[in-house]
């Protein structure tokens, strides 16, 4: 039976007997913290029908949004790299499901199984794309960039058009002030690309969403699909 995770469905049938005995399945909520950032990783989560939010933020609790992961990855993937202590924020940004394995069992699998190991490397190279170009995007775009760039990212990673998301989520994504998004969202739903109704948001005009978003959303997409592909070199 599939999984609907997508790295956990590429694996050989060898491979997966032996994880899945050791995968619970868990109803993860929006809002629920996986791991804060600094703190060490105890299990690894491979999200089926849910979307994490990886985040930092600073001392005075001002947070950013750094990167996405739904059924195409996993959380703790620093884990491949012998590193157990998480260097960012891990949160359920979208309501779901996802199978829990304990970090010990994943290393383990990590060192025994070849294909795995492959698979999380590809990701690893995914997320540093994210990274990469999330710190470019909110050092020269504009917010009504960002945000219809945060809003097609969303909807590629969750298969979604319609989020429950607030103003103030959305500012804490995309590093703006709430009135800042709130004008924004509202100049986009003029202009028929969305509707932002209160505590949610639709997209409408996808085609006038990436026509609106900055070169940071096309950079991120075409690594998303060559690693769905398979396209990623090891």
């Amino acid at each position: 039976m599939a999984s609907k995770n997508l790295i956990l469905d590429s694996l050989p049938t060898s491979e997966y007997e032996w994880l899945q005995p050791k995968l619970t399945e868990v109803e993860l909520q929006q809002s629920d913290i996986l791991y804060q950032a600094r703190e060490q990783i105890r299990s690894v989560y491979f999200p089926t029908t849910c979307l994490l939010s990886l985040t930092n933020s600073t001392e005075m609790g001002e947070i950013v949004e750094i990167g996405v992961t739904s059924n195409e990855g996993l959380s703790g993937v620093t884990l491949l790299l012998g590193e157990d202590i998480s260097p960012w924020r891990t949160e359920v940004q979208m309501s779901g499901r996802a199978l829990k394995l304990k970090s010990e069992d994943f290393t383990t699998a990590l060192d025994q199984f070849k294909t795995l190991r492959q698979r999380v490397a590809a990701f690893s190279y995914l997320k540093m794309v994210q990274l990469s170009q999330s710190a470019l995007c909110d050092r020269f775009h504009s917010v009504e960039e960002r945000l219809c760039r945060w809003l097609l990212v969303a909807q590629d990673h969750s298969k979604r058009s319609e989020f429950s998301l607030t103003r103030e989520i959305l500012a804490e994504m995309i590093g703006a002030g709430r009135p800042t998004v709130s004008l924004v969202t509202g100049t986009l739903q003029s202009a028929g690309l969305i509707r932002a109704d209160r505590g949610k948001i639709t997209i409408l005009n996808r085609e006038g969403m990436e026509d609106a978003a900055c070169e940071c959303y096309f950079v991120v997409k075409e690594a998303l699909e060559q690693y769905l592909t398979q396209k990623i070199k090891l």
